[in-house]
């Protein structure tokens, strides 16, 4: 469910995280706010299919993995 929805957000963000991979480019303002747009867009969706699903992301493995890919393990407070 959402899959082209994910995929382009996904793909706009790691347009972004090339850009500024190398540290040497500022934070635009207006980049900001298009991450945190798309933030909260994919947790939005997230949320929205896991109450329609009943929380097992349609019972797939990977559309849950490739949900969490921009979370790292030293990022994730437990």
């Amino acid at each position: 469910m959402f899959e082209g929805i994910y995929e382009i957000i996904h793909r706009e963000m790691d347009n972004l995280d090339e850009k500024y991979a190398s540290g040497n480019v500022t934070l635009t303002p207006q980049d900001l706010e298009h991450i945190d747009l798309m933030a909260h867009a994919l947790k939005s969706l997230a949320t929205y299919e896991a109450m329609k699903t009943g929380g097992d992301c349609g019972g797939s493995y990977a559309k849950l993995r490739s949900r969490q890919r921009y979370y790292r393990d030293e990022d994730r407070r437990y």
